[in-house]
């Protein structure tokens, strides 16, 4: 289901298409896929935004180009579904030909490969040693996605992480002086004008794009017509976010009755035992499965960086 008004890009939406289709065998290993041309028609989208997903697939070695074949699927549903493999074998290749080419400059210049890998070697320690110093503020409105956006970041580097929800920047619970003590300040598209004039348009700020988690839109969406689901957050925010996502998104099959979980146990088990289908935050969705009963759907959501920001961020704060 490709939903244009979803938030994620298109482009992503039709390249998770098509890795569900090789993961469930439609699109076996081998198999010639369709034409751009037939796939746009098909998802009622343009051919430029099919031809988008497709070069990143190419790039990434899910899918391989034959000439005056047609585009096929290269990597087995396997591969694609075991988190250790690699299904970017194209980017390792292209790792690999930065690596000869400075083992090669490193030569030119006189060292021996053994002096050049044991240089990277210390080299990339003291990057990681670098990177453990680095303090991070994450800004938002809602402090569950906060808390998913410094899992995704931590995931990849070990700095120190500040979680800033916007509102308390703007009544002064938290003082504009933390963002300032921090080295980098990451926020989404949607808060860059307002935590830009709260710092003064310092330069720590990284903006990165935030998308909902697409998996749990669709199901939401695939949701039949008059449901009413259940909505268990630690804030409100996570249920006012999620109920302006379902304005935009135009997705009006289902509404929302929220419990803010304060810790009370036994509302808790009543509120769940209740609706047969809940939406929960991150943070409850253990709780919220213990207590939940046989046959209840429950949807973990969540918004999240997506992947180019994610790799971006990184990057600066590598370098």
């Amino acid at each position: 289901m490709i939903l244009q008004r979803l938030g994620v890009p298109i482009y992503l939406q039709v390249k998770n298409y098509i890795m569900d289709r090789i993961k469930t065998g439609e699109f076996p290993v081998g198999s010639k896929i369709p034409t751009e041309r037939e796939l746009a028609q098909r998802l009622s989208i343009s051919r430029n935004t099919v031809s988008a997903a497709y070069k990143e697939l190419l790039l990434e070695g899910v899918l391989e180009a034959r000439q005056g074949k047609g585009t096929f699927v290269r990597q087995s549903s396997d591969e694609l579904s075991n988190p250790s493999q690699e299904f970017s074998g194209s980017r390792s290749e292209r790792v690999l030909k930065i690596i000869d080419e400075a083992i090669a400059k490193a030569v030119g210049l006189g060292f021996t490969v053994d002096q050049f890998i044991a240089l990277a070697g210390i080299r990339a320690k003291e990057k990681a040693e670098e990177v453990k110093h680095i303090r991070i503020a994450i800004v938002d409105h809602t402090s569950e996605y906060i808390s998913h956006y410094i899992t995704q970041i931590s995931q990849a580097i070990k700095g120190s992480f500040e979680g800033v929800v916007l509102q308390e920047l703007l009544d002064g619970t938290v003082p504009i002086e933390l963002l300032h003590a921090c080295d980098v300040v990451v926020t989404g598209i949607e808060n860059q004008a307002l935590v830009a004039g709260l710092m003064g348009g310092s330069s720590k700020i990284m903006v990165v794009s935030i998308v909902p988690n697409l998996e749990s839109v669709v199901r939401l969406a695939r949701l039949p017509s008059g449901t009413k689901a259940g909505i268990v957050a630690t804030t409100s925010g996570f249920a006012e976010s999620l109920g302006n996502l379902m304005t935009r998104t135009m997705i009006e099959n289902v509404s929302f009755d929220a419990f803010v979980d304060a810790g009370d146990r036994e509302k808790l088990r009543q509120f769940v035992g209740s609706h047969e289908v809940l939406v929960v935050a991150e943070e409850r969705e253990n709780l919220v499965r213990q207590l939940a009963l046989e046959g209840q759907d429950i949807i973990t959501f969540y918004y999240e960086i997506d992947q180019g920001s994610l790799n971006q961020l990184v990057a600066r704060m590598i370098s």
